[in-house]
């Protein structure tokens, strides 16, 4: 449904220079979790480098063990769809040609700007471009271009080297190509390159095999009057369908079958074997963790999407329209039921819902329609609640994914429960400042900054009324404390989650209690103890807080 021609290229490339500073300016890794969903893609990257197949044996003997491996025949291989890793071997290839493979943070951090940062942003050129001529107004756009790219798990994961972003570009890029222009035919290449897109999602991400169903179905219907296109779209499928069979018939002998059945966790294992693939039903308590859950629910964490709801009835009800709702609509209630029923739908750390990250355009774009209808009624409230839905979207996904994307599931609320923590004891994860010698919170208030740029250029963009949207501002803040009330766990377990994070930091050694640990070796005081033992209980380190306390009360009985 696009009504408008495509908005100014100065526009555009402003929007995207806020967006393209996020994702390159802050790197969060933390070696010492060895986050396996990034770790086991890296390994298999490296093994075709350095040995042209996909074993990873070497690898774990190299780099230590990590999850999310199967075992086949007495080899280790990874249990992700292949399209990360594959997206990875340029940037590791040209680390390995300029002698700079032994630098792991370096190298990781390379394969992320080949096969996820880059990507992404160039993705999000077209997006921002697809938005404006779905809507004439500036405001909207805006809200629902920042909600998407900044306010929600894409940012967190486009900031990795995972699947789940990337696979909601092909989508969406699928998407985009076939219904640029509903009155004429499909270019020859763009058919070619919706194919390739489309059969991109599950290259990247097994779960987006429903997706890649829809849009294919969808595809051969826009293209059913030129066979040429048809084949064209195809053959641009068949490319990644045959690059993730070739990687399944090397490692597990059957074209067909991918690494899940052979987990090398028992657990994992036996949970994968339990109806299809690890799907037994739909439950209750799946639908309200992946939607609503206060702390990691998709409509809490980016609230704006909530109007994709009202945004596919009305393209349902427009009889020209109904086709492209119901592709949306099995796209994004058909990956929700299905992820739903899987026993492991939560995915273990994340940060929202990753399985459900291939949605979020269509519904970016979904709830554009909504708020493009319901402006023409109530232009200012629209507006207002646009803006203040992008706010707390910002601060509930932007800056918590830019801080630390691999929540423990006992952080039910991690914006009040872990960031005030971070902040006010100056962590920070690796970013562009620490090249200057800068670290701890001053590292991260360009980003801040960022953020904060992003919510004014929703509300700079209006012709009139500025001043009256800025209200959005604060009513996003109000809505982020509401959504931080409450939360089911303990707070020892809080706490526990908490020190977790604190004790793994990286970059070590810039925060408070590193400091203050430094000091206390170079100067011993019981001031400074007793300093260091109280910083240590507010931020959950219970080991070091007790060997702290036993030293103090050995110094009581001298």
């Amino acid at each position: 449904m696009l009504i408008a021609p495509a908005p100014k290229m100065r526009s555009t490339l402003i929007s995207l220079a806020l967006c393209a500073f996020a994702y390159l300016y802050v790197s969060p890794y933390f070696p010492r979790i060895n986050n396996p969903n990034e770790n086991v893609r890296l390994y298999m990257t490296a093994a075709i480098v350095r040995e042209g197949h996909y074993e990873i044996d070497s690898l774990r003997k190299r780099w230590g063990l990590v999850n999310d491996t199967a075992v086949y025949e007495g080899h280790y291989y990874s249990v992700k769809a292949p399209g990360t890793s594959m997206l990875g071997l340029p940037a590791y290839s040209l680390m390995r040609w300029a002698h700079m493979e032994h630098n792991r943070t370096l190298l990781l951090y390379a394969c992320r700007l080949s096969a996820t940062v880059l990507p992404t942003l160039i993705f999000l050129f077209f997006f921002h471009r697809y938005l404006g001529r779905t809507t004439v107004d500036p405001v909207l756009r805006e809200a629902v271009f920042f909600s998407a790219a900044l306010g929600s798990s894409m940012y967190g994961y486009g900031l990795l080297f995972v699947s789940h972003t990337t696979s909601a570009v092909c989508a969406f890029g699928a998407w985009m190509l076939l219904t640029n222009n509903m009155e004429r035919d499909v270019l020859d290449w763009h058919a070619f390159l919706s194919g390739l897109l489309a059969a991109g999602v599950t290259f990247f991400e097994y779960p987006g095999l429903p997706c890649s169903i829809a849009l294919t179905a969808f595809a051969l219907w826009r293209l059913r009057k030129r066979a040429s296109s048809i084949g064209l779209f195809v053959l641009g499928g068949i490319l990644p369908t045959l690059a993730v069979m070739h990687f399944q018939y090397s490692a597990f002998d059957n074209p067909f079958t991918p690494g899940h059945l052979y987990v090398e966790d028992e657990g994992f294992r036996a949970a994968h074997h339990q109806g299809i693939y690890g799907a037994v039903g739909i439950s209750a308590q799946a639908l309200y963790g992946l939607l609503l859950d206060p702390g990691a629910g998709l409509f809490p964490l980016t609230p704006l999407l909530l109007a994709a709801l009202p945004g596919l009835v009305m393209l349902m009800i427009d009889r020209k329209q109904r086709l492209l709702a119901l592709c949306c609509g099995s796209i994004c209630v058909g990956t929700t039921l299905i992820i739903a029923s899987m026993n492991n739908w939560r995915g273990g750390w994340t940060i929202g819902p990753r399985y459900l990250v291939v949605l979020i355009p269509f519904m970016a774009w979904l709830a554009l329609i909504a708020l493009q209808r319901s402006q023409h009624s109530h232009p200012r409230s629209t507006r207002i609640a646009a803006v203040a839905a992008t706010t707390t979207a910002l601060l509930m996904s932007g800056v918590v994914g830019a801080y630390y994307p691999h929540l423990p599931p006992a952080l039910t609320r991690p914006l009040a429960q872990l960031i005030p923590v971070l902040i006010r004891d100056d962590f920070a994860p690796l970013n562009a400042a620490n090249l200057f010698g800068i670290f701890g919170t001053a590292s991260m208030i360009p980003l801040l900054l960022c953020m904060g740029a992003a919510a004014l250029r929703v509300v700079g963009t209006a012709h009139r009324g500025r001043g009256t949207l800025l209200a959005g501002v604060p009513l996003g803040c109000l809505l982020c404390a509401v959504l931080c009330l409450g939360g089911t766990q303990k707070m020892y377990q809080v706490m526990g989650a908490v020190g977790v994070v604190t004790r793994s930091w990286s970059p070590a050694g810039y925060d408070r209690a590193a400091r203050l640990a430094a000091t206390l070796r170079k100067h011993p005081s019981h001031e400074t103890r007793h300093a260091l033992l109280k910083l240590y209980r507010s931020e959950g380190r219970r080991r070091e807080a007790a060997k702290l306390a036993a030293i103090l009360r050995k110094e009581r009985n001298l």
